[in-house]
């Protein structure tokens, strides 16, 4: 019985060696494109929006099925998921759709919101002091009349309300309001390498951030 094969190099490759070297390469290269663009993406941050959780320079890989499955080659999502508040989530930017934006769902559907300066309170309770970080040699940026949302409202169905961690250095959920949750493509899950951009090719690699979760 003749075997089948995925790929037959039979008239191309002679060499039974070269053609079964040849065919699981090209299998290989295959799988990691499949895994690389509709599994688990890679995304590199170029910038400090998300300082100190995600570093400029840091390359991460994001969960592409984490709130649905994604129907290959398309938009579709089958069985869908919930954002939950802190996810760090990538989503089409509001302004410009062609860039990805990474930024933490620090608000969900339902949840009440109130903006008392650079404070951030969520149904009543402060937002888990953990997460913001505010650098000292920035200007603060608390709330205006110019955001695009009050200082007290309540997330709509289907919205989330992001904001970047680096809060005197983000243009996040403060300025354009909100995201539609449908529009979620990923969740971060953990930087796979990190080299400071502002360092040549034989330094500045942080070799300790490799492997780190997002959280």
């Amino acid at each position: 019985m003749k075997k089948f094969k995925i790929i037959n190099l039979e008239r191309f490759i002679k060499n039974d060696t070269a053609r079964e070297w040849a065919e699981a390469l090209i299998i290989a290269l295959a799988i990691a494109l499949v895994f690389r663009t509709w599994a688990y993406s890679p995304y590199r941050v170029p910038t400090g929006s998300m300082i100190p959780t995600i570093q400029i320079g840091d390359y991460l890989f994001a969960d592409m099925h984490a709130y649905g499955f994604v129907v290959p080659f398309t938009d579709i999502k089958l069985f869908r998921s919930k954002v939950e508040r802190g996810d760090i989530i990538i989503f089409p930017n509001p302004r410009d759709p062609s860039i990805p934006y990474i930024k933490r769902a620090v608000a969900i559907e339902g949840d009440k919101v109130e903006i008392i300066g650079e404070n951030i309170y969520i149904n009543g309770e402060p937002e888990d002091q953990s997460v913001p970080f505010l650098d000292e040699n920035q200007i603060a940026a608390p709330y205006s009349p110019g955001f695009d949302v009050p200082n007290s409202f309540t997330v709509g169905k289907g919205k989330i309300w992001p904001l970047g961690d680096n809060r005197r250095n983000s243009l996040d959920g403060r300025y354009w309001g909100f995201v539609d949750e449908k529009d979620v493509r990923a969740k971060g899950l953990f930087i796979h390498w990190s080299h400071d951009p502002e360092e040549g090719l034989f330094s500045g690699y942080r070799f300790d951030r490799i492997g780190k979760r997002l959280e």
